[in-house]
């Protein structure tokens, strides 16, 4: 393995000296991601990672030339089992344990990304399409095994195919971003296309919790981000602040729907959020039939 990572090196290396090549840790739980290195080079360093589906697509037809909010694509190489990216490496911390400062990095640049692409028809079969997506969220409603949560993912489903679209990240959890100073930068770009604009917010701030042992985030903040990102990116596209809070209420119901569902289809023993997630799937489902959407 070692030689056909020099080998892709030696065709797209942008500083001189010899590589070196390490397993790249996860630092949600320090396990090894399958795929992806950091190498250091000439006193620098970079992420070589073999790209997932859409992920080679998306970086080329939305980062060339580089944004601020994703790293930096230096080259790329094509090999037997698929193609190989040469990405810049991030200094940082993700968003796990939340705070203010690297909350407000998160969402600026989450609407910049998004203003950058609000509605941008030419880039709509770029990366994981409206319709792959539509399809993978309209297969759960079959999985649900509640009336009142399928009628209101019946209402879910309305809204994501009439909202504008945007750039998203289409699996935004606290731990595939990178804050470093006040740059957030987005990774691992597998599920990115032109989709419904809540989409990564949603999915951003739905599961943090104030003393969540995998993704913490007070009520405070969610309120926060959701606030913030109304001003800096919804309301600069004519959104009305009552348009923005039902599509935040329907696109944070799915988000709690996706555990209901894996559950069901899996089967609920081997699935140990299930419960927790049918319960506040349930709870916000009867608070958004009394017409109080419940953000938090």
């Amino acid at each position: 393995m070692d030689g056909m990572l020099a080998d892709i090196w030696s065709g797209v290396a942008p500083v001189a000296g010899e590589p070196v090549f390490s397993p790249r840790l996860r630092e949600e739980d320090g396990s090894v991601y399958e795929g992806v290195w950091d190498v250091s080079a000439g006193g620098a360093r970079f992420i070589l990672k073999r790209a997932k589906p859409h992920e080679a697509e998306v970086y080329r037809g939305f980062f060339a030339p580089p944004r601020r909010y994703a790293p930096k694509l230096f080259g790329s190489a094509v090999r037997a089992d698929g193609e190989y990216l040469l990405l810049e490496y991030i200094e940082g911390e993700n968003l796990q344990r939340c705070t203010r400062r690297k909350l407000d990095a998160a969402i600026g640049s989450l609407a910049q990304m998004q203003n950058d692409f609000w509605q941008d028809a030419s880039r709509a079969e770029i990366g994981l399409s409206f319709a792959e997506s539509f399809a993978q969220r309209k297969k759960r409603r079959d999985f649900l095994g509640s009336a009142l949560l399928e009628k209101h993912y019946d209402e879910y489903l309305a809204l994501y195919e009439r909202l504008p679209r945007t750039l998203c990240h289409d699996d935004l959890l606290p731990f595939n971003l990178i804050v470093s100073g006040g740059r957030a930068v987005f990774i691992d770009w597998e599920d990115g296309g032109m989709l419904p604009y809540p989409a990564s917010l949603a999915r951003l701030v739905a599961h943090g919790r104030s003393h969540g042992a995998f993704f913490r985030m007070t009520p405070a903040q969610r309120g926060y981000a959701l606030a913030r990102y109304y001003d800096a990116c919804a309301a600069c596209h004519a959104v009305t602040r009552g348009a923005f809070n039902e599509a935040i209420a329907g696109f944070l119901f799915a988000e709690l729907c996706e555990w209901v569902f894996v559950g069901n289809r899996s089967g609920k023993a081997d699935c140990p959020y299930y419960a927790p997630y049918f319960r506040a799937a349930l709870r916000m489902a009867r608070r958004l039939e009394e017409g109080v959407p419940e953000f938090i």
